[in-house]
């Protein structure tokens, strides 16, 4: 019918058309700290056992028959037999290029903290962990190489705490690039007042109004 007025135009609430943001500050305070507890768990494994390797010296003779225990840190190895001196032998200092990378994350983690919208931050987060993750697996190829090694009732290999911390720190390291990539979400545009009624007839609230028809010109 001419001059009845069209129905309410409804449109839901800006809050349900976006997705749920994420928190700036976890964003933004997430990758550092991740960082520093990488950075600590890496320089802490550098410097307590990697793996304990027990050998079984027997060959059948009991004035033999005695276990030597080797403990393989990341500077060298200490050999330990029953009533004899504790030896101590160099190896590859792979400790060096693990604390290296426990300061890389510290750089890292200054720079994200510091600067979070910048790349450098991000980017000495992700070369951080891609470092740290490069070395740990260098040095668990150590062990890899008794595992092979070991034979039943002759040769066992363990896991030690240095180890664990090691791949501790290589995840967290790997969580802190992941998190300092992930996207930081705007505020909507419906924040400014101007733009909340520039393109459309329903305030960003959501409530329903009436549209009329422009009045008829008068003859």
């Amino acid at each position: 019918m001419p001059g009845a007025e069209p129905p309410p135009l409804l449109l839901p609430p800006a809050a349900e058309l976006l997705p749920t943001p994420v928190p700036a500050s976890v964003l933004r305070f997430a990758p550092p700290v991740l960082a520093v507890v990488a950075a600590f768990m890496t320089a802490l494994g550098s410097f307590l056992p990697l793996f304990q390797i027990r050998e079984h010296i027997g060959n059948g003779q009991r004035f033999l028959d005695t276990d030597l225990l080797i403990t393989e840190t990341a500077w060298g190895h200490t050999y330990v037999m029953p009533n004899q001196e504790v030896t101590d032998q160099p190896g590859a200092p792979v400790g060096a290029p693990l604390l290296f990378a426990a300061v890389l994350l510290v750089a890292a983690a200054l720079a994200a903290f510091t600067r979070p919208e910048h790349r450098l931050g991000r980017w000495l987060v992700s070369a951080g962990a891609v470092f740290t993750a490069g070395v740990v697996i260098t040095v668990g190829t150590n062990g890899i190489g008794w595992s092979v090694l070991a034979r039943r009732d002759e040769l066992t290999v363990t896991t030690a705490p240095g180890m664990w911390l090691l791949i501790g720190g290589t995840v967290a390291a790997a969580a802190a690039a992941v998190v300092a990539y992930l996207p930081r979400r705007q505020q909507p545009g419906w924040a400014d007042p101007a733009l909340a009624y520039a393109d459309t007839p329903t305030p960003p609230s959501g409530v329903a109004i009436t549209v009329l028809p422009p009045d008829d010109e008068q003859p």
